[in-house]
């Protein structure tokens, strides 16, 4: 999981960089989600690995759908977003995998569902805001 953590750091500078090299900017909300997320993330930790685990792993399911939306919308002509985020999503599937190698609970599609409508909302007024 340390090795997940660093590839995540990763994803952060790669999408800087593409970002100001775009001329554009993160969402003002950023430091809301970030820290929500901690707080969700810390709450899942403190009710058991498995738990906090499965957290990861469906949190990551979340993050390859978004990712996928993405590379259908981009344009095949920027080669360079293209693989940053193809990198992205074979880097994020493997840390689903790994959560649930690792001994993470496989969350039920309610719960899923749940975390589907949430990044829904996070996504949208991100693009937004």
């Amino acid at each position: 999981m340390e090795k997940a953590a660093e590839e995540e750091i990763d994803h952060l500078v790669w999408c800087q960089e593409r970002i100001d090299a775009l001329g554009s900017h993160t969402s003002y909300l950023n430091p809301l989600w970030y820290g929500v997320s901690f707080v969700i993330g810390a709450g899942a930790g403190l009710v058991s690995d498995k738990v906090s685990l499965g957290f990861v792993a469906a949190t990551e399911d979340q993050v390859c759908k978004h990712l996928q939306d993405h590379l259908q919308e981009l344009p095949l002509s920027d080669s360079r977003s293209r693989a940053v985020v193809e990198q992205m999503l074979e880097d994020e599937a493997r840390h689903a995998d790994m959560a649930l190698n690792a001994g993470g609970y496989n969350f039920p599609a309610p719960v899923k569902g749940l975390m589907t409508l949430v990044s829904k909302v996070m996504t949208t007024t991100s693009y937004r805001i």
